[in-house]
């Protein structure tokens, strides 16, 4: 195969998941947009629609590890195919919601089987087709999907929400879903694969959690995702209910702050491969911390052009201190060993997006103030960093 043929076929390979993973994070940020309208509709308190936010996390989590291992002996391509499919799926049933208690349940099982395989089926396409040196790039292209899903999700949602109210929004997040499967299929060539061959040899899931850095992975993902999705998912209710601005205003905010989360995913990591080479664990520790210290001060910031900067900057760092955090497994494990140890680092991340959505409706409720919620951000990123210190990446073998 030529070099120019081979440089194309890694730019659509990189573009379809890239897009797969568009309607992975509008998917994930919808709930938060459109939480404001279901509670009209079908009333609730803040602690319950904390329960819904978390409900997808907790079914996330709950399939991380066991999809993991049917991306080895199904293949990625087919994983991240079907995923978008179910997305698809879920949210036609989730728009059709009667209930709170029907929210609760597809929201669960679109965690469970919808979004719990796509990142790490993608990121063993990955793994597979790009050399070591430029995964941590290749990872920030697919993340900074974040960035395009914050920009033009609430952009578009939000005004179709309010003109055609929220079950219409997911009939049409329906459509793009399968739309966006279908271009997926094509765009990833059938291949022959040796995922069944590999998958009789068997590998042990405690034969890979014996990895201490796996664990130390596992603790700051927890913290950086527990901060991350608890701000993307709570903003809207923020600016909404104690900023006084409308939906439509809360989403063109929420936009303009998902671009410094494209800059910080796309920019950083490019910043990250080409000059701090090894020093990852520097720039989570320090991005967090300056990500963390910006979230917190951005609750006493009320002029929205300087708090869109502020929270905006505060994304931008959290999201490159994720982007380098996420791509340290692609640079330790290969084969096997990869997507139940990804996976597993991973499921960290999801539980703290799980407890995110619960501790902050708490915290809100019982105070009656975003200003408990905003200290707890602070917290996150410094247990973020904290978490790094312990890891030793220069020492750890390639499993």
């Amino acid at each position: 195969m030529k070099q120019e043929n081979k440089t194309i076929n890694l730019n659509v390979l990189l573009g379809s998941l890239f897009l797969g993973y568009v309607m992975v994070y509008i998917d994930k940020l919808s709930v938060g947009i459109s939480i404001v309208s279901i509670s009209k509709d079908l009333p609730m308190s803040e602690s319950t629609k904390g329960l819904i936010l978390s409900a997808f996390f907790l079914g996330y989590a709950l399939m991380q590890v066991p999809m993991s291992f049917a991306i080895n002996r199904f293949g990625a391509r087919k994983v991240v195919i079907g995923s978008v499919l179910l997305i698809g799926f879920f949210d036609f049933l989730f728009g059709l919601s009667p209930s709170v208690q029907m929210l609760l349940s597809v929201r669960l099982l679109t965690g469970m089987l919808a979004h719990s395989g796509y990142a790490s089926a993608s990121s063993k396409e990955v793994i597979e087709n790009f050399p070591v040196e430029r995964r941590t790039f290749a990872k920030g292209i697919l993340i900074s999907s974040s960035g395009v899903a914050g920009i033009i999700g609430p952009i578009l949602l939000s005004p179709i929400i309010e003109m055609k109210g929220w079950r219409f929004a997911y009939t049409l997040l329906t459509i793009l879903a399968i739309t966006i499967a279908i271009v997926i299929s094509f765009a990833i060539p059938k291949r022959k694969e040796t995922f069944k061959k590999e998958a009789n040899k068997g590998i042990s899931i405690l034969t890979v959690w014996k990895n201490s850095t796996i664990w130390i992975l596992f603790a700051g993902a927890f913290f950086i995702n527990n901060l991350l999705y608890g701000l993307n998912n709570w903003l809207p209710t923020f600016l909404t209910s104690y900023r006084g601005v409308s939906l439509t205003q809360s989403g063109m905010i929420s936009s303009a702050i998902g671009a410094f989360s494209l800059i910080g995913a796309i920019g950083g990591s490019y910043l990250v491969s080409r000059f701090f080479q090894g020093k990852d664990k520097l720039v989570i520790i320090t991005t967090s911390i300056i990500g963390s210290l910006l979230v917190f001060t951005s609750y006493f910031v009320h002029k929205p052009f300087i708090f869109i900067i502020v929270l905006g900057c505060s994304t931008l760092f959290l999201t490159l201190a994720f982007v380098t955090l996420m791509a340290i497994p692609m640079k330790l494990f290969e084969g096997q060993s990869f997507a139940p140890s990804y996976s597993t680092i991973a499921s960290g991340g999801i539980i703290g997006g799980a407890v995110a959505q619960i501790v902050i409706g708490f915290l809100v409720e019982r105070s009656g103030t975003f200003l408990t919620a905003f200290i707890y951000f602070f917290i996150l990123g410094l247990l973020t960093s904290l978490s790094l210190v312990f890891v030793k990446l220069d020492s750890t073998k390639k499993a």
